[in-house]
């Protein structure tokens, strides 16, 4: 089956995930990981007009919630991608490559997924185990933004097991159906 085709706006934002080949962790520390990132995620700002929402890192993938003012998601992505990579095999001193397959994209089209796509995002910490509060996971934006003052607690807040279930489900078949 051939890709979806991407859907270039600038009217909403995206959730984008990438994963690193074979599920593996990424082969440098994860605090190196994540200072590369913030370095190419400014850089990528600056040269492409873009805002980041949310951004977490994990040790085998990464979740980013991104406004595209100039419809540029594409360029954006390749920069950030091609860098990221780049500089973590030039680091691990790895010959192949870092991301298993391209990023997958999703436009987030209503206030409500947008709130539940943050949530998703910013949970991921929390559902590993790694944190039991999103404030004391290192490698995420969550302290630098500027959300509404009470998301903390509610991103704290644990979804039942089937809540997560059903958020799971109908986030990854979104995601699935917008592959790049």
């Amino acid at each position: 089956m051939p890709r979806k085709k991407l859907i270039r706006t600038d009217s909403y934002p995206y959730h984008i995930t990438s994963r690193s080949n074979n599920k593996e962790w990424f082969y440098i520390p994860t605090q190196e990981v994540w200072k590369i990132c913030c370095s190419l995620i400014q850089e990528g700002q600056k040269k492409f007009n873009t805002k980041i929402d949310a951004f977490v890192l994990m040790n085998n993938h990464y979740h980013m919630l991104i406004y595209t003012p100039n419809a540029n998601i594409d360029k954006f992505m390749q920069f950030f991608n091609k860098n990221l990579g780049q500089t973590i095999s030039r680091k691990a001193k790895r010959i192949n490559r870092i991301f298993g397959a391209s990023y997958k994209w999703n436009i987030i089209e209503s206030q409500s997924y947008y709130k539940n796509v943050l949530r998703y995002i910013y949970q991921n910490p929390l559902r590993a185990n790694i944190v039991q509060k999103i404030n004391d996971y290192p490698f995420t934006d969550f302290k630098t933004q500027k959300h509404h003052h009470n998301l903390e607690d509610w991103i704290n807040i644990r979804l039942k097991e089937k809540d997560e279930h059903v958020t799971r489900k109908i986030l990854r078949r979104k995601i699935i159906t917008n592959s790049f």
